[in-house]
């Protein structure tokens, strides 16, 4: 399997939806948001070191934040993406991002029940937000935390 480092804007919209949906406090510190960023990073690290015997060393991560409220759609993507970008090593179902990943897709899926349905496709049984058109618009890993903001109607 190919793995990839997630860029600091895909840790930008982790962090901001674990805020968002509650998985973190809303009024923790930025420092202490930027660590759990840096740690959330650290841990992709190792997936893409692992995989392809590399030692590439974690840069600094800086912390960018929004007032806004991330889709929900891009919230998901951004979870799938980085699980399984991280998820290539022995360590990772024992980790503190595995687990915060799994709260909050769950999270997610909970406040917005209509996208957690279970639906019939040509290949058995998935989950109803993969087979809506946005859903393919969404990036596969984002570079900025704005491309997880709604789309203007």
């Amino acid at each position: 399997m190919s793995v990839f480092v997630v860029s600091p804007g895909h840790i930008d919209v982790l962090l901001h939806a674990l805020s968002q949906y509650g998985i973190v406090a809303p009024d923790l510190d930025v420092e202490s948001l930027r660590a759990l960023g840096e740690n959330l990073w650290h841990e992709n690290f190792v997936s893409f070191n692992a995989c392809g015997g590399e030692n590439v060393e974690v840069p600094h991560y800086e912390l960018r934040t929004t007032d806004a409220t991330l889709d929900p759609l891009a919230v998901l993507s951004a979870v799938d993406c980085y699980t399984k970008q991280s998820c290539e090593h022995p360590e990772w179902f024992d980790s503190d991002a595995c687990a915060l990943m799994q709260t909050l897709h769950a999270a997610v899926r909970e406040q917005h029940p209509e996208l957690d349905e279970k639906v019939s496709v040509s290949y058995g049984m998935t989950r109803r937000y993969r087979t809506l058109p946005a859903w393919t618009r969404i990036p596969w890993g984002f570079e900025e935390l704005e491309e997880a903001l709604p789309v203007p109607a």
